[in-house]
């Protein structure tokens, strides 16, 4: 794992869709539709569960930010913590700014 921002940062992205892919396919597995219908619609075609799947792509990112902050790789913790805090922010934006 290399020490710098932007590996930090595609590193959080992909651990955050990772954890969106794995969810949806959990989800559908359980409910007998495929990933597809989950994603357009379960998230896309309803907003009040957007902001709950986008929370647990927040916590899939927050192991990749332990491991990084626990062998002090500091900007690819960094990038992992922008990430996060960009999917935040964008939760409270789907929240109150529609």
């Amino acid at each position: 794992m290399p020490d710098h921002l932007l590996a930090g940062v595609l590193g959080g992205v992909l651990a955050a869709l990772l954890g969106y892919m794995l969810f949806g396919a959990a989800w559908g597995w359980l409910q007998g539709e495929s990933l597809a219908y989950f994603h357009r619609e379960v998230f896309m075609g309803s907003p009040l569960y957007k902001d709950r799947i986008l929370s647990l792509c927040v916590l899939s990112v927050v192991p990749f930010f332990h491991l990084a902050f626990k062998w002090k790789k500091d900007q690819f913790a960094r990038g992992t913590l922008l990430v996060m805090i960009l999917i935040v922010l964008f939760i409270v934006w789907l929240q109150y700014g529609e």
